[in-house]
């Protein structure tokens, strides 16, 4: 299910998000679906990405407060 917008789809249609905790921790995208610890699955569209940023699913999907949320390629910051 997708943090943002919440439609279910299935995981080939979605990223999954993981922190990563070398040096900085960071919520980065998990390419190869294998890091450790609590993912959060988006759709790969800047709508969804915007709107997750919007309302802060990031870090309340990933348990990890206070962390910044990842930059989407198509998206301006």
């Amino acid at each position: 299910m997708c943090i943002a917008c919440r439609e279910r789809a299935p995981q080939s249609q979605l990223l999954r998000l993981a922190v990563l905790t070398a040096d900085e921790p960071r919520i980065v995208v998990d390419a190869s679906r294998r890091l450790p610890g609590r993912g959060a699955w988006i759709h790969d569209s800047a709508a969804c990405w915007k709107r997750a940023r919007a309302k802060k699913a990031f870090s309340v999907a990933l348990r990890s407060p206070g962390l910044p949320a990842p930059a989407h390629d198509g998206e301006d910051t």
